[in-house]
C-alpha cells in the first residue's frame, strides 16, 4: 500500500555518524510525496493565504499607482429660495481637475516599500503554513505507517505463539507438560491479541489525524496496495541518488537561509523601516500642481470655460507633537522586531540541532537494535530446542519469543524515528520544494 524505505538492514556500520558514513534515506515515498503536495496545495488554510497573497500583490498595484496623476470630477448645483448676491450667476457649476505630485519627502517611495515589504510578508506567510502543515502530515503519516508496521509484526509473532501453544497442548494431552504451562501460553496468546487490538486502535486514531490534513488520505492509499490488506512493503527501488552530505553547521546555514519563520520577520521588518520612512516624510512640505477645467460660475452669468494651473505646499504634523511620538513608537517596534528575529532563528537552529543529533544518535542505536533482534531470533530458536532436551523451561521458550518480538517492535520504533527526523531535517534545510513532486 504504502511504498516505504526499508525499515531496517542487516548491514553493520561501525562508523554511525551521519556527516561521513550516513544511513541516508534518500528519497520519501510517492505516497507521502502525494500527501504532502495536496496538502500544501489544497487545505483551507493555504487557499485562505493564497488569497491574501492576491491582496497583497493588489496592493502594490496601488500603490506603483500613486506616482501618476490623479484626476477628479465635481458637480455642484445651489438652490436659493431668496435673492443670494454670493450666487447671482450659473446655479450650476462643473470642475475637472487632474493633481500630480511633484515632490512628497519620500512619502510615495515608502508606500511602495510598504506594499512591497507587505507582498514578501503574505508569501512568506503561504511558506510558513505549508511548512507546519508538512511537518504535521509528516508526523500522522509515521504514526500510521508505525501502526502498520507493529501489527505485521505482532500477527508474525501471534502465529509464532498460537504454534507454540498447540505444541504445548499437544505435550499436556501426553503427560509431558503441566496444565499451568497450557494456561501461561494461551495467557501470552490473549495478551498478543489485545496488542494487535491496540495497533489497530492506534492505526485507526492515526488516520483519523491524518486526514485532518488530506481527507482523501485513506482513499488515496489503496491503489499502492496489494490484496485489501494494509501491510506496508519496503520499496527500495523508488530510491533516488544520495543526497550529498553535510555537517550539522551546514545543515544549520541551509535551516536559517529557509526557514519561512525567519523570512516574514524579516519581511515584517522592512515593513517598519518602510513606515518609518513614510512618517519622516511627513515632517517636510509635499509640493504638488493641480490643472482645473470649470464650467459656469456661480457668480456670473453665461461665462465661459475657464481653465486654471494651480501649484501649491502641503504639510501636517498631526495633533499637537503626535508625529514625534509616532516615529517614537514605530523605532521601538522595530526593535523587537529585530529582536523576535534572534529568537526565531534560535528555535530554527534548536530544531535542526535536535534532529540532526536524533538521526545520529539512532542511527548509532540501530546497529546495537539490529544484533539484538538477530540474536533473540537465534535465542529463541535455540531455547526451543533446549526445552524439548529438558534444559530450560516453557517460561523460558516463551520469554524468548516475547524478546524477539520485543526487539523487532524497538526496531520500527528506533527506523521510523530516524525516518521522520530526517525528513523533517529536509524540510527545515531545503523547504518544500523537493515535496512538492516524487
Amino acid at each position: 500500500m504504502i511504498g516505504i524505505l526499508p525499515i531496517y538492514s542487516n548491514a553493520k556500520d561501525p562508523d554511525s555518524d551521519l556527516v561521513t558514513q550516513p544511513r541516508v534515506f534518500l528519497k520519501s515515498p510517492d505516497y507521502l510525496h502525494l500527501l504532502v503536495k495536496k496538502v500544501i496545495h489544497e487545505h483551507p488554510q493555504v487557499k485562505n493565504q493564497v488569497q491574501a497573497m492576491q491582496v497583497a500583490g493588489l496592493e502594490v498595484l496601488i500603490a506603483q499607482q500613486a506616482y501618476w496623476p490623479t484626476p477628479s470630477i465635481s458637480m455642484e448645483r445651489v438652490q436659493s429660495q431668496t435673492p443670494d448676491l454670493a450666487y447671482s450667476g450659473s446655479p450650476q457649476v462643473l470642475t475637472f481637475r487632474l493633481q500630480q505630485p511633484l515632490w512628497t519627502g519620500g512619502r510615495l517611495t515608502a508606500q511602495n516599500n510598504k506594499a512591497l515589504a507587505s507582498q514578501g510578508i503574505e508569501s512568506a506567510r503561504l511558506n510558513e503554513v505549508q511548512h507546519s502543515l508538512a511537518l504535521k502530515t509528516l508526523q500522522a503519516w509515521t504514526e500510521v505507517v508505525s501502526s502498520l508496521l507493529q501489527q505485521k509484526t505482532l500477527e508474525v509473532s501471534l502465529v509464532t505463539q498460537s504454534q507454540l501453544l498447540d505444541k504445548i497442548v499437544r505435550r499436556a494431552e501426553q503427560g509431558l507438560s503441566s496444565r499451568s504451562e497450557v494456561n501461561y501460553s494461551s495467557l501470552r496468546l490473549h495478551q498478543l491479541k489485545q496488542e494487535i487490538s491496540n495497533a489497530k486502535h492506534q492505526e485507526r486514531q492515526a488516520w483519523i489525524r491524518l486526514k485532518q490534513w488530506v481527507p482523501e488520505a485513506e482513499t488515496l492509499s489503496q491503489p499502492f496496495g496489494s490484496d485489501n490488506s494494509r501491510t506496508p512493503q519496503a520499496n527500495t527501488s523508488r530510491l533516488a541518488k544520495e543526497l550529498v552530505n553535510l555537517s550539522l553547521a551546514q545543515w544549520e546555514l541551509e535551516g536559517l537561509a529557509n526557514s519561512p519563520l525567519v523570512d516574514r520577520l524579516k519581511n515584517v521588518s522592512q515593513f517598519q523601516l518602510a513606515e518609518l520612512a513614510e512618517k519622516r516624510a511627513a515632517l517636510q512640505p509635499e509640493m504638488y500642481v493641480r490643472a482645473e477645467h470649470q464650467r459656469g460660475n456661480y457668480g456670473y452669468v453665461n461665462s465661459p470655460p475657464t481653465n486654471r494651473v494651480f501649484v501649491g505646499l502641503s504639510a501636517s504634523t498631526g495633533a499637537g507633537l503626535s508625529l514625534g511620538h509616532q516615529l517614537a513608537a514605530l523605532q521601538n517596534k522595530h526593535q523587537g522586531t529585530l529582536e523576535e528575529i534572534t529568537t526565531a532563528q534560535r528555535a530554527v537552529l534548536e530544531a535542526v540541532q535536535t534532529d540532526y543529533l536524533n538521526v545520529n544518535a539512532r542511527h548509532s542505536k540501530a546497529t546495537a537494535l539490529q544484533f539484538n533482534l538477530e540474536s533473540s531470533q537465534e535465542m529463541q530458536a535455540a531455547w526451543e530446542r533446549q526445552f524439548i532436551n529438558g534444559k530450560k523451561t516453557w517460561i523460558d521458550v516463551m520469554n524468548a519469543a516475547r524478546e524477539t518480538t520485543q526487539a523487532e517492535l524497538a526496531v520500527i520504533e528506533n527506523d521510523m524515528a530516524i525516518l521522520q527526523s530526517y525528513w523533517r531535517l529536509q524540510i527545515h534545510a531545503y523547504g518544500l520544494l523537493r515535496w512538492a513532486t516524487p
